[in-house]
């Protein structure tokens, strides 16, 4: 491989979270085009191989994570990021989306106004103002922590309804 093309594989290895071509450009000095092709190539390459590491495009940025097939039994390994609350919360959210806080407090319970508030701290929610209570879908940031190939709040929504179906 080319100097600049490993140049482009550290900087998705070490990151930890999607990138854009352009963060990658400006970051590395390497000229955008020249990060835009290389990107393609890696994901060609890893897309070519047989590994447990896959490099996906979501949005208009660039991942290097886990292949699905190996998630699960890794699982285990990777430090959670979210305590429990609030990731039941953020996944209500994703599966009923749009949904009012309100009806995801009745369902449970007061706890879920502190985890929306974490939830938009951390940029993963999105909130509007509707009937005395907020409405929240999922915002793009949701998708790109999750490494979920999904541009929208419906196309998050369909991947889970899909997720769900398969079980």
């Amino acid at each position: 491989m080319d100097e600049q093309l490993l140049v482009v594989e550290a900087m998705l290895f070490s990151s930890g979270r999607p990138l854009a071509p352009s963060e990658i450009s400006e970051a590395s000095g390497l000229p955008l085009q020249d990060v835009r092709q290389s990107l393609k190539k890696l994901k060609r390459i890893y897309d070519g191989r047989s590994t447990s590491i896959e490099i996906v495009r979501i949005g208009d940025k660039y991942s290097m994570q886990l292949g699905k097939d190996f998630q699960k039994s890794a699982r285990n390994m990777a430090p959670v990021e979210l305590p429990r609350d609030v990731l039941t919360a953020i996944s209500l959210v994703a599966y009923y989306q749009p949904v009012l806080q309100s009806e995801l407090a009745r369902k449970i319970g007061p706890r879920i106004y502190e985890s929306v508030a974490k939830l938009r701290e951390m940029g993963l929610v999105n909130v509007r103002s509707k009937a005395h209570s907020l409405e929240l879908t999922t915002s793009s940031r949701f998708a790109e922590f999750f490494g979920i190939e999904a541009r929208n709040s419906a196309e998050v929504k369909q991947y889970f309804e899909r997720l769900l179906s398969q079980r």
